[in-house]
């Protein structure tokens, strides 16, 4: 490809299993939720107006505090269009991002998973690294990926969809298992109850996911809320013991 895809100072974390959430709902008390369940809570995601939108919010940048002081990284929505969105705006929304609500990192979403489009997101890890080298970097294909895309992000979500798509899965290619847990990620929705919960996370830790987030919710948008009751902290158990 004539390109040389390194990860300079990638970050590193201990765990097993932990949860990251799309958090796609505005500050307030689904937030508070997600600080008081830290640290089996250890990623989120910010998601003001499809991006940063065109204004800081200060309810944001209190509640991105708030979630670092707990240990929560906290990253910065960004779409790519599939690897058609020009980097110019990429690299406004990063900017935004890092100037306004000091995140974490950042989270590309709408991503491309074949080898053409992997110059497109080596650009895209390098303007989210600019002004902060030890960003986290996360992509959403929300499908398997061919393995150069992992020199192009810490984190890479690898599947996005229904539990009973989950369920059918087919097994990953054989050169994810040498590579950590943690720069896997799925999410899957409509998981109707505690039971369905558990199976989905312990077939997320046979498919080598260390992060992973499992609701009941539903389309059209399943990151509008979070799991309720039993369900809740019935996941934050279930994460915690899944070494």
């Amino acid at each position: 490809m004539g390109l040389l895809l390194t990860l300079a100072a990638a970050p590193t974390w201990a765990q097993s299993q932990r949860m990251a959430v799309p958090s796609y709902f505005g500050p307030g008390s689904l937030w508070t939720k997600m600080a008081t369940a830290a640290p089996h809570v250890g990623l989120t995601i910010i998601n003001p107006n499809s991006g940063p939108g065109d204004t800081v919010r200060a309810d944001y940048v209190d509640q991105v505090k708030a979630m670092q002081a707990k240990g929560v990284r906290v990253l910065g929505y960004v779409h790519t269009s599939y690897g058609k969105r020009p980097i110019a705006e990429v690299q406004t929304e990063v900017d935004r991002f890092n100037q306004w609500y000091h995140v974490d990192g950042i989270f590309f979403d709408e991503c491309s998973n074949d080898d053409a489009s992997l110059p497109y997101y080596d650009q895209c890890r390098t303007v989210a690294r600019a002004g902060h080298p030890k960003a986290i970097v996360m992509i959403n294909p929300g499908t398997p990926v061919t393995e150069g895309y992992m020199n192009v992000a810490d984190v890479i979500l690898t599947f996005e969809s229904d539990y009973n798509a989950y369920l059918k899965r087919a097994p990953d290619a054989a050169w994810v298992a040498k590579y950590p847990a943690r720069r896997f990620m799925h999410l899957i929705y409509g998981a109707p109850d505690a039971a369905a919960m558990r199976k989905a996370i312990q077939l997320g830790k046979k498919w080598h996911a260390g992060w992973m987030y499992v609701t009941p919710d539903t389309l059209p948008n399943p990151w509008d809320t979070l799991p309720e009751g039993a369900y809740w902290s019935g996941e934050l158990k279930t994460l915690g013991a899944a070494k």
